[in-house]
């Protein structure tokens, strides 16, 4: 396990976080992007007429509830996230109904969802185990979580992370919970893992990713984003995770 008592800047605000310094990230940044890529080439292995409702734990800004929404168009949608300001820019985005919740203790009252998705949280949160156990008491079919893992960056403790898994630790917690594994995906080796995410750790870098994108960021995470084809599917610290209910498992 790779948990450790964050030094930098540990009592982080994510009203702060979502009304600035995040911004255009979420929505236009090379990672985030190959996010949903990996996303919808994970969710083809879902029969589409299983899905009926969809949530985001830890829907953010509310882009990758508008890549679902696109993919299910027949679905209702539900978000879930801990920073009111975040949910209103979600609101502004997408069609779902939004809640302020904290899923280490709760993400809405007994109700469960087709599928479940949980993307760039779980390494923000201290009791995991606690979260994880929660997306499975919500979860009706399946569940697709990101992550990271490998060892943990200066720069991401200014971000909230207080954990980057070691390899196979996620999967032997989602397995703990009662999921069944049905696939897994490894992605980031080399031009994320280890050199853009080491890069990060240099404040400038980070600061650029900050705020509000215009012409020039937004060309240049196109660029990166076609460069991120190059990394491995099969090695990195970003991992994927497909899993379902064992009492749906195919």
């Amino acid at each position: 396990m790779r948990d450790q008592t964050p030094s930098l800047e540990p009592q982080i605000d994510y009203e702060i976080l979502w009304a600035g310094i995040w911004g255009d990230m979420q929505r236009y940044g090379p990672i985030h992007r190959h996010h949903r890529r990996i996303f919808d080439t994970m969710i083809q292995q879902i029969p589409s007429n299983e899905i009926h409702t969809v949530a985001d734990v830890g829907c953010g800004e509310g882009s990758n509830l508008a890549y679902l929404q696109h993919r299910f168009p027949h679905a209702r949608l539900f978000g879930f996230d801990l920073s009111y300001t975040a949910l209103q820019y979600a609101k502004a985005r997408v069609q779902a109904h939004l809640v302020v919740a904290d899923i280490q203790t709760n993400c809405t009252a007994q109700q469960q969802f087709d599928l479940v998705v949980c993307s760039d949280v779980l390494e923000h949160i201290e009791d995991d185990m606690a979260a994880i156990h929660t997306i499975y008491t919500v979860t009706r079919k399946y569940a697709l979580i990101a992550s990271v893992q490998g060892d943990i960056r200066e720069f991401e403790y200014r971000i909230g992370h207080v954990r980057s898994y070691a390899y196979g630790e996620l999967q032997a917690k989602l397995k703990i919970a009662g999921f069944h594994i049905l696939s897994v995906v490894e992605w980031g080796f080399p031009l994320y893992s280890p050199l853009y995410r080491n890069l990060l750790n240099i404040r400038l870098v980070e600061h650029a990713t900050h705020g509000r994108y215009g012409v020039v960021r937004k060309l240049l995470c196109h660029v990166l984003y076609a460069m991120f084809f190059l990394n491995m599917h099969t090695k990195g610290d970003i991992i994927f995770v497909l899993a379902c209910r064992n009492e749906v498992n195919r």
